[in-house]
Parts: structure tokens; sequence; C-alpha cells
């Protein structure tokens, strides 16, 4: 059964960069006791990714600030290294990248998605959560994964 709110995130490690190199990182941990944005894209440089749901988060940092939100993290399958030029070519530095590269974190929520047709593999769904002390709060994924209606960084601030 797919992540919820009211479930604690699970206890699973992804990769950041951390001092220029990158590293393990439990997901529990990276929260902490922050109130969290966790947003998810099923690829980097992948059109709806790039020009509609990561832009979101890029230019709407204020409005997430307002709301008390303390970081704002994008998770995908892809390698954290992918994930970091993809971070750099939109400006979005005060984006946390998380990379689960082996699919774990995408499998302990239970938000795989099968692209296997299109010639990408395994992904994680298009989704947004909001966290609050290691609780979902809210999470909000698509029915369509070219669709960032429901994902957006305005979307998941109206639970804020």
């Amino acid at each position: 059964m797919p992540i919820a709110a009211g479930d604690t995130l699970p206890d699973v490690n992804g990769t950041v960069i951390s001092e220029g190199r990158p590293g393990p990182v439990n997901v529990r941990e990276l929260v902490g006791d922050k109130k969290t944005v966790i947003f998810g894209v099923p690829g980097a440089f992948t059109p709806t990714c790039t020009n509609d749901h990561l832009p979101t988060f890029a230019v709407g940092k204020a409005q997430l600030d307002a709301a008390g939100i303390e970081q704002t993290i994008c998770m995908s399958t892809n390698d954290i290294f992918v994930l970091q030029a993809w971070n750099a070519a939109h400006g979005a530095e005060h984006i946390t990248m998380l990379a689960d590269g082996s699919g774990d974190i995408t499998r302990a929520m239970d938000i795989g998605l099968d692209l296997s047709g299109l010639g990408l593999g395994f992904r994680c769904t298009r989704f947004a959560m909001l966290v609050d002390d290691g609780v979902v709060k809210a999470f909000q994924t698509e029915e369509n994964p070219g669709t960032c209606a429901m994902t957006s960084a305005a979307a998941i601030l109206e639970h804020a």
C-alpha cells in the first residue's frame, strides 16, 4: 500500500552530495524534525519534470519559506550526479537532491512506476508530500505521470 498521510517515513537510505562527494543518507535522518516538502519525479531532464515540475519548486522558494517549509527535497530514481547536474541547470540549489538509484526508497513507499515500455525502466511516480517531524501530513500523486497539477509546489502548499 502506498505511503499516505499519517505514515512515518521509511527507514531506508538514498544518496546525497555532501561536502562535494556522494554518500548514503537515511531518509528519516535527512528530514529530521523539520517541516519538509519532498517531491518526486520519474526522471531528471525528462520533459514534464524539467519544464513543469521542478520549476514550480525552483521559483516557489519564497512561498515555501512563507509557509514555514524548512527544506525542500527532490527525489528521483536517477543517480545523484544526474540529479545534481539537473538541479544546477535550473538554479535551484536550495533544493536538496535525493537519489534513489536502486529504487529502495520508492519500493519502501510503494510508489513505483514501470516505464519499461518507454525504455526508462523502474521509476518513482510523480508525487509531492508534506512531512512534519518525520510524519507524512499530505501525500499527492498524479494519475498521469505526464502532468503535475496535484504535485506542484502550489498544490502541496495548500496542505501546509
